[in-house]
């Protein structure tokens, strides 16, 4: 099952920062089977999850495992020629 995605799974990270900054990455959440690794996008509601994992559940009844992952990626963009001559900043 393929569904477009809604955010950039992989933001912009500057190589000359030490920390991320939760508030620029965005994580994704499905449920899957993982029997199949067929998924379904849940949201904020368990509910959600509970509910696909059910109607997956009731079309291959041997499917009975389900995890919910969440995942946060991001994209290391190399430094520019001036921030690399700058000193990176301490933790």
């Amino acid at each position: 099952m393929t569904i477009p995605l809604r955010v950039n799974v992989y933001a912009e990270v500057p190589a000359t920062r030490i920390a991320l900054d939760n508030a620029e990455l965005t994580p994704r959440r499905w449920v899957e089977c993982a029997s199949c690794i067929e998924w379904g996008i849940v949201d904020e509601e368990l509910f959600e999850a509970q509910q696909w994992a059910l109607e997956h559940h009731g079309k291959n009844p041997g499917h009975d495992r389900f995890r919910i992952v969440r995942q946060t990626g991001w994209r290391l963009m190399p430094p520019s020629a001036d921030e690399e001559a700058e000193e990176p900043p301490t933790p």
